[in-house]
């Protein structure tokens, strides 16, 4: 896209002047890796994605979807390294892997190649830095990270029975308490339903997800408390717009799960760059933590509450109500 603008540009200065000289707009190769990677100490295993930027002559996006432009082969060195006051406690190595093929898109759906751990332990109270040597070249890239700790779910808790009330008079409250290293907050909550076709009786578990506008903190070292109110009639038209009327099916409401995820200081920051409202006056600026490379290695925390279901008033609110009465909810 950079050299099409490029392009743009030329072309336009030539209206307004002659120029018989030839411009070579590809630089001399430059190695430059590429990382995206996010650590969450509560999965067993850690999956990094690792690539190196491509430059040619011809179309970009026809040279992404060749492997060998975007992978390396089996050349690297990767080791996850644990910090903590300053000391390096100890190293994890990473296997590459080719993961199941990944939906389609710009870069080929496969090999989906990544770089993961094999379940060693990551500890919440050190960062983590991921060093990448290149064992055929020298070229090395690295990028550190904080680990993110849990948050303390106090609405809707953990263990807790209590209903959902999406049909009272009063906004339903979530509340929770931030983790130490968290700087973005997320909230998403997961309903399940199941949908049974009249014809046969054959049953078919599904969910949608309503994701919520990301919270950022100020300091992410003082631990607060967020509160967040949702308008019960907002999950109804959620429901609304996410389900399509069906006359062949009838379907029954299931659980909620509450899933909140925290994210690091240079998640948020990524984040926040490419929520950025642009225009073609506007370019996003590129936002990395990789030292030698680009892209953005972190790490977050995922918490969740749950199965929780609603109370009688709003499951016959989802029944009979104006936005989801014809969705065939018994």
């Amino acid at each position: 896209m950079k050299l099409t603008a490029i392009c743009g540009l030329i072309a336009g200065s030539m209206l307004f002047s002659a120029c018989d000289n030839e411009i070579d707009l590809i630089a001399p190769y430059k190695e430059i890796g590429v990382v995206y990677g996010l650590i969450n100490p509560k999965d067993t295993v850690q999956y990094v994605r690792i690539q190196r930027a491509f430059l040619g002559e011809g179309n970009a996006l026809t040279m992404a979807q060749v492997p060998d432009s975007t992978y390396y082969g089996d050349i690297l060195d990767v080791q996850l390294i644990r910090i903590k006051n300053g000391s390096v406690l100890g190293s994890i190595p990473l296997t590459r892997y080719i993961a199941p093929d990944k939906a389609e898109g710009v870069f080929p759906s496969s090999p989906n190649v990544l770089y993961k751990t094999n379940g060693e332990t990551i500890f919440r109270d050190s960062e983590y830095k991921l060093q990448v040597k290149n064992n055929q070249t020298g070229y090395e890239f690295s990028a550190t990270t904080p680990i993110v700790d849990s948050m303390r779910i106090q609405r809707p808790a953990i263990n807790s029975a209590a209903t959902i009330g999406w049909a009272s008079q009063f906004p339903y409250k979530v509340e929770f308490a931030t983790a130490a290293n968290g700087k973005v907050y997320n909230l998403t909550i997961r309903f399940r339903y199941t949908e049974e076709e009249i014809a046969n009786g054959t049953l078919t578990q599904k969910s949608i997800d309503w994701v919520f506008p990301n919270i950022l903190v100020s300091n992410a070292s003082q631990v607060t408390t967020i509160e967040k109110e949702i308008d019960g009639e907002d999950f109804y038209k959620f429901v609304a717009s996410k389900i399509k009327e069906d006359p062949s099916v009838e379907r029954f409401a299931g659980s909620m799960d509450f899933i909140f995820t925290a994210g690091a200081e240079f998640l948020a920051n990524y984040i926040s760059i490419n929520q950025a409202t642009t225009s073609i006056l506007t370019t996003i600026p590129q936002y990395s933590n990789v030292e030698g490379g680009t892209g953005i290695f972190s790490s977050r925390f995922i918490q969740v509450s749950p199965n929780k279901f609603m109370d009688a008033p709003s499951l016959d609110l989802l029944r009979t109500g104006p936005y989801t009465g014809n969705l065939g909810f018994q």
